[in-house]
């Protein structure tokens, strides 16, 4: 064999074993990342949900003697001569007070401001108070009207041969029980977090939320959230979407730290206000911390701490509901680390929470 071509083996030799080396590199880091999301609790694992604010709506359709179930108020939207739509649907994103309507089919075209009326019970629908502004958009197949809402409302979406009706009504209006869960932090804000850094305050708190959502979503009972993914939420606006909602109570999931050079404290406490007397019915915020702390306590077998009254902190000093900051944990205890990052445990957090959160209600309704 000559030289040369002892040499163009030996280079494709030499690629070969580089080119098996980088696959078998490559997969062993695969594997280390699938185990870390795995045992890592601030890790996104193919098991999570992917949660939202908005809420779809499907179309009822509405036949002619149910006109009655249009109610006080609603915006109606006309279909056109030159296309019915095949299909209808109504997002709504409470947290930014926008509903959005899309019709979709074979040739929807032909809309526009005028195709849409404002109806109220008394023939005086102040659109201004409801409606900030509107959108209409549409290409060949579809067409999307969107509205900014000034308020929260639970919409109700019907459908005839000739329009298509949003029925707007607030939720107390709909359901006897209102609550707002806030996953504390998100975003930028991170919280606190383990002494390793491994498991942060923001992913514990929402993690906890997204296993109370799983109950509540199976009960009477209508729950509006903050935060269902890792985003920023200010303060301001999650007082707000209580207030907007008419919420009878607003819980905030947390979780807690000690001095970085005591991490003997453990447990869980709950937070509440002195400073602004908030009430619904029989309840205050200091007996809605005080159930939710005995509820949770009761459901975990964790160590009870304390109610604890807070004035300073926004949420308490500006809500007008009762309000409560449920503190799970302290991330900085191995003891309590330990069963935070567990799936399991965070479902018996949410399940303690629960619980309270039925006790608080039942006060309202004595």
């Amino acid at each position: 064999m000559e030289m040369w071509e002892w040499r163009r083996l030996a280079f494709r030799s030499a690629g070969l074993l580089v080119f098996v080396l980088l696959i078998t590199i490559a997969g062993n880091l695969s594997s280390q990342k699938s185990f870390w999301q795995k045992e890592n609790g601030s890790g996104q694992t193919a098991q999570t949900q992917k949660l939202s604010n908005i809420e779809h709506v499907e179309a009822h359709v509405m036949k002619q003697d149910e006109l009655s179930r249009l109610g006080e108020h609603y915006i109606e939207i006309s279909k056109t001569v030159t296309g019915q739509a095949i299909s209808v649907r109504l997002d709504n994103d409470y947290v930014e007070r926008t509903m959005t309507l899309t019709m979709k089919g074979a040739s929807v075209r032909g809309y526009g401001r005028t195709s849409i009326k404002y109806h109220g019970g008394d023939g005086n629908f102040r659109k201004e108070e409801v409606i900030k502004k509107q959108k209409v958009s549409q290409t060949h197949k579809t067409a999307r009207f969107t509205f900014c809402m000034n308020r929260i409302y639970e919409p109700e979406l019907l459908e005839s041969e000739d329009a298509c009706y949003i029925v707007l009504r607030r939720p107390k209006e709909v359901y006897s029980h209102v609550v707002v869960i806030d996953a504390g932090h998100g975003g930028d804000d991170e919280g606190t977090g383990s002494v390793d850094w491994k498991y942060r305050e923001k992913d514990s708190a929402l993690k906890i939320v997204g296993c109370l959502k799983q109950i509540l979503d199976g009960t009477d009972i209508k729950a509006y959230y903050t935060r269902l993914d890792d985003r920023d939420i200010s303060k301001r606006d999650r007082v707000r979407l209580a207030k907007d909602a008419g919420a009878d109570v607003l819980i905030s999931v947390h979780c807690n730290a000690s001095d970085a050079y005591d991490t003997t404290a453990k447990g869980v406490e709950t937070l509440y206000s002195g400073r602004k007397k908030t009430t619904a019915g029989n309840l205050s915020s200091r007996q809605l911390a005080k159930d939710i702390l005995d509820e949770v306590c009761e459901t975990t077998g964790r160590q009870r701490r304390k109610v604890i009254r807070r004035d300073q902190l926004y949420l308490m000093h500006h809500a007008d509901v009762p309000v409560t900051i449920v503190e799970v944990g302290y991330m900085t205890n191995r003891s309590d680390m330990r069963y935070l990052k567990k799936q399991k445990n965070q479902r018996e957090i949410a399940q303690g929470i629960y619980n309270g959160l039925c006790k608080s209600l039942q006060r309202i309704e004595k």
